[in-house]
């Protein structure tokens, strides 16, 4: 089991780490990673959600998640529409830039994602995450506050972010 640790929950969550060969059909694949779905939708054109683990090629570890969910623009914005996790062991090493890129290739038949484009919201010390956004044409759109009625506020307790957003091409 792989362990990693959501900051926003602020817990340590475990994960399998090896995919069977025969279970490993990626719907989209560099030479290090494929994009594996996790939620039993194939419908990328159309699906409102999307989820992926990411898989090492070689190894066929999972080594992290992904996934796009459409939203309305403003009730959502603080809190973006793709979310992903790299576990601990193989942070600082590219998967994340990579999954990113191989989501957005994903994306651009997605008849949500190409409408405003996709919107990653880290928090403001997660330099990491905002390296991410900006490797893969990720414009600040946002930095600041976020209104205390909104729920990422409410419920998970962040006050602050930055937007980036990415526009797709359709």
């Amino acid at each position: 089991m792989q362990n990693f640790y959501d900051y926003i929950n602020q817990k340590t969550i475990s994960k399998p780490t090896i995919i069977m060969k025969e279970d490993y059909h990626p719907i989209i694949t560099n030479n290090k990673i494929g994009l594996l779905p996790n939620d039993g939708n194939d419908n990328i054109t159309t699906s409102a959600f999307l989820s992926f683990d990411i898989v090492k090629n070689d190894s066929l570890e999972q080594i992290g998640e992904i996934g796009f969910q459409a939203m309305l623009y403003d009730e959502f914005f603080y809190g973006g529409n793709v979310d992903y996790m790299i576990y601990d062991s193989f942070r600082h090493l590219g998967y994340g830039t990579q999954s990113l890129s191989l989501l957005k290739e994903v994306l651009q038949e997605n008849s949500h994602a190409t409408k405003e484009g996709i919107l990653i919201s880290t928090l403001p010390d997660n330099i990491y995450s905002q390296r991410i956004a900006i490797k893969n044409g990720g414009i600040l759109i946002y930095d600041g506050i976020v209104p205390k009625d909104t729920s990422l506020y409410q419920i998970d307790r962040v006050k602050e972010v930055k937007v980036y957003q990415i526009q797709m091409k359709k």
